[in-house]
Order: structure tokens, then C-alpha cells, then sequence
């Protein structure tokens, strides 16, 4: 039998198939790292919840469980048997429904019909993965809405949920940005020299445009991105830039600090202000050494409202009312107190700043109120504190920088007292206005209903709680807030 010589491979084809080997190493490369980020979850935002899920990397690609995925939409039953997850689904005014998958196969059913899934189906620890790629089908076909995912910012829109805001630039002096929305929103702001940027995560924010950019000689540019679950807008300028919050937080204001000079301060008196004296034995004089006093101002007053909590209840009306409350809360406690609006009447931010600042309080705490959300939000400044070194004197846009770590001290405090009333509760930091211009320890408290029942966050048992858990949370870190001199 002739044995047949084997054939020589050309040097083209070594080549060629050496090139063929880089190429598919460069392209699991590629998919590896075109793989979100190893720990960080997929937001999901619907009408019943904002909620997180997190992903699990399996043999180079996104996976993520499906009943943490189905589970905040409905009710789920599912149980393996096998190497097979079957899984029950009830969503709210809709009819059971069955979905089946096995582990290692790529098709499975639901309600009944076939699906095909672009990877193997995993069964991890008892638990049944899909690949991210496929969430959009499975939710579509399962809920029967719209599914709208961003696999590499990992956000992911269940239903007609999606809120897109407008930028609104009005040249002045200074010149204002305002970001406006069709419902409130709750980022999280941060400030450094020239720019301002709202993050947000729980808010499915999504852009109008991608970037702005403006010829304007203090506010430059807008540009949104998405990334690792959360979305942001950054605001960029040629100087300091503050963010105002109005309209129940639908709009945010953002222009430059203030000009006012600290100096002012000595110049104007405080309105509608009374500091009560600490008295001595005998009272044969006046006391004039350390005294702790607490500033509480009521947001809004006059013609400015606030927002409209109800058709009947105001903000400006329901927080003077809940200042009072805190007020005696804080006499039951042996806490001199003052309030800066004892009437309904209008002062400015600026002039709010100067008479707390007249004052010199061991603390000032700002009172506002929201219709949306729930539970109680504390809130301590977010300024700048890396300029202080060289300056002789405290700026205005920056007072607070000095006194944010006794701030937070309070602000800390006050929250673990509404945990320990199980109130609802978030604690974080915002550039807020006047705050950021108080050269004390400050905070700002902002009232939500208890719960649904919007009406709710005006009942006594509601007010008395919050005012009880504040005047505690003060109490508590007395000693840690150092007295001034009046």
C-alpha cells in the first residue's frame, strides 16, 4: 500500500491561520471587556419600584437571576427540580403565568411558547441565572410592556416609566441654568471649583440631548452620561456654581455663588429675631459667657409657599408648624432655642444666612417639606472646604465648609433618633442655599408623608415624632457642638 506523503502547509496559510488565532483571542478579549464592571448591579426603574439586581459573570458574559429580577414586579413561585428551574408569575391584575428553563440549554418555555435565549441558562446555587442579553425579551414577553434596556450603563426601563428634563439657560447677572422636570427627583448634587454635577440613581432620568454647550461667560457647558447604573448631569463653568432646589423639586436652579460680602453681616440685624439670654443667680446682670442656642428656620414664608403639599396644606404653613413643635421640644429639654420666621412672612435667602449668622447659634437647622417620598431627609451642606487654608476669612458661598464635620456630627445623630422611632429616614449631603452660607454648625430637615396618605405628614402623632426625634438627636451631641458667645 503507497503511503501518501503529507502535505506541506504554505507560509500564507501559517500565516493566516496564526492571524485567525490573534483574531479570536482579540475578540473574547474584546467581549470580556465590553462586559460591564465585576460588582456593580442593573438599576431597573418601573411604576411599582426602583429597585437593583445584581449580575454574576459566567464563562465571559453578564448573567442575572431571574426571580431578583421578576420578584419587586409580582409574585413568584419557583422552586428547581432537577436541573430545572420552574417558576410561577402573578403581576398585579394580570393572570398566572409559567415559565421553564433548564440548566445548560438555551431554549426554554413561557406561557407556554418556546424562547430561545442567546446563552446557555445557569443554575448557580440553587438559583437560575439568564444572560443580561436576554432580559429584554424574557420582561417583554412575561410582562407585556415595553422593555427598554442600556446593557452598558446597565439601566434597564420596565413600562412607559423615563423622565427627560429640559435646560433653560437666562442670560443675567448671575447668569441661571434651570433643569427642569415633569416630577420631583432626588439626585445627590456635588460641587468642586467649576462645576456641579446631580447624580442620579433612583430617578430614571433620561437626557433631552446629550451635551449643551453655551456661550456664556459664567455657565459653559451641559452633559449628561449613563454609567454603572446611575445617570448623570454635569454642569461646567468658568467659576463656583451653586444648585437651588424649587417647585417640590422638579427644578433646580444653577448659577454662581452670591456677591454679598461677609462683612454685610455686621451691618444688618436680624429680623423677627429674639435670642433669649441664659439667666444667672440672683439675675443682678445679664450672662454674657457661653450659651448654646439653636437656630430653627421654617423655609419659605409671605408670598412665597413653598410647595402645595395638599390643596389645603402649604409648605410654608405646615413647617412653621412643625418649628414650633421642635421648639418645645427643645425647652422640655433644657435647649435654648429661637426661631428666625415666627409669622408668615417673606426673607430672603441672603438676609436668612446674615441674621442666623448675627446670632452666632451652636447649631441652625433649616425645616422644609415634600409631598413625595416618605419618611424624613436630612440633609448637611456639600461645599468646598479645600480653599480654607488660605484664606483669611471664611467666604460667603463657602461658610460652611469650617463646621461640616460638626455638622455631621448633629446631622448623624438626628437620623440614628428617627431609626430608633422607626421613622423612615435618608441621610446625605446637598449644596443647598442658605445653608452653605452659615457659619455654624448647620442642617436641613425635609418632611415627607409617613406614608401613602399624603394628608398624614400634617397629623400631630406624625409632627410630634419628627420633632421629638430631632430635639433628641441635638440633645444627644450636645457636648460635641462647642457653646459660643452671644
Amino acid at each position: 500500500m503507497r503511503r501518501s506523503r503529507p502535505r506541506s502547509i504554505p507560509i500564507a496559510g501559517l500565516l493566516l491561520l496564526a492571524l485567525g488565532v490573534l483574531f479570536a483571542h482579540w475578540y473574547r478579549q474584546s467581549v470580556v471587556l465590553a462586559q460591564p464592571r465585576e460588582g456593580v448591579p442593573l438599576s431597573v426603574y418601573s411604576r411599582q419600584a426602583y429597585y437593583s439586581v445584581p449580575l454574576m459573570q459566567l464563562n465571559g458574559q453578564s448573567y442575572v437571576g431571574l426571580v431578583e429580577l421578576l420578584e419587586p414586579l409580582g409574585t413568584v413561585d419557583a422552586r428547581i427540580d432537577g436541573k430545572k428551574l420552574k417558576l410561577n408569575f402573578v403581576a398585579p391584575g394580570s393572570r398566572e403565568l409559567e415559565v421553564q428553563f433548564q440548566d445548560g440549554k438555551d431554549k426554554g418555555k413561557l406561557k407556554g411558547d418556546n424562547i430561545k435565549l442567546p446563552a446557555n441558562f445557569s443554575i448557580q446555587n440553587g438559583r437560575g441565572f439568564i444572560p443580561l442579553s436576554a432580559v429584554s425579551e424574557v420582561l417583554a414577553r412575561t410582562l407585556s410592556q415595553q422593555i427598554r434596556l442600556n446593557p452598558a450603563a446597565l439601566r434597564l426601563f420596565i413600562g412607559d416609566v423615563g423622565e427627560h428634563f429640559t435646560l433653560d439657560l437666562r442670560n443675567g447677572t448671575p447668569s441661571k441654568l434651570f433643569i427642569s422636570f415633569g416630577v420631583p427627583v432626588n439626585p445627590t448634587i456635588a460641587a468642586d471649583s467649576n462645576h456641579i454635577r446631580f447624580t442620579f440613581r433612583k430617578d430614571a432620568v433620561l437626557p433631552t440631548v446629550d451635551q449643551a454647550s453655551y456661550n456664556d461667560p459664567l455657565i459653559t457647558s451641559a452633559q449628561f452620561t449613563e454609567h454603572d447604573g446611575i445617570a448623570e448631569l454635569d454642569i461646567t463653568g468658568t467659576g463656583a456654581l451653586l444648585a437651588n432646589i424649587a417647585d417640590g423639586g422638579r427644578t433646580f436652579v444653577v448659577t454662581g455663588g452670591p456677591t454679598i460680602p461677609p462683612q454685610v453681616a455686621q451691618q444688618m440685624p436680624p429680623p423677627d429675631l429674639h435670642i433669649p439670654s441664659q439667666p444667672t443667680e440672683g439675675l443682678r446682670r445679664p450672662y454674657t459667657g457661653p450659651r448654646f442656642l439653636v437656630i430653627i428656620d421654617p423655609a419659605h414664608g409671605g408670598p412665597d409657599v413653598g410647595a402645595a403639599i395638599t390643596p389645603d396644606i402649604a409648605e410654608k404653613d405646615l413647617v412653621l408648624t412643625l418649628a414650633r413643635r421642635l421648639q418645645r421640644e427643645l425647652s422640655n429639654q433644657h435647649v435654648f432655642s429661637s426661631l428666625l420666621r415666627n409669622s408668615d412672612i417673606a426673607i430672603s435667602l441672603d438676609q436668612r444666612a446674615i441674621s442666623a449668622n448675627a446670632a452666632r447659634p451652636a447649631l441652625y437647622v433649616a425645616l422644609h417639606a415634600a409631598n413625595t417620598g416618605h419618611g424624613v431627609h436630612v440633609f448637611t451642606s456639600m461645599v468646598d472646604a479645600s480653599s480654607l487654608a488660605t484664606r483669611d476669612f471664611l467666604p460667603w458661598e463657602t461658610a460652611q465648609a469650617a463646621y461640616l464635620d460638626t455638622s455631621s456630627i448633629a446631622a448623624g445623630s438626628i437620623a440614628a433618633e428617627l431609626e430608633t422611632r422607626k421613622l423612615q429616614n435618608s441621610l446625605r449631603p446637598a449644596s443647598l442655599r442658605p445653608t452653605n452660607n452659615i457659619a455654624a454648625p448647620a442642617i436641613a430637615v425635609e418632611i415627607a408623608p409617613p406614608g401613602d396618605n399624603v394628608p398624614d405628614i400634617a397629623s400631630a402623632a406624625y409632627l410630634d415624632q419628627v420633632a421629638q426625634s430631632i430635639a433628641a438627636g441635638i440633645v444627644a451631641v450636645r457636648n460635641k457642638i462647642p457653646e459660643v458667645r452671644p
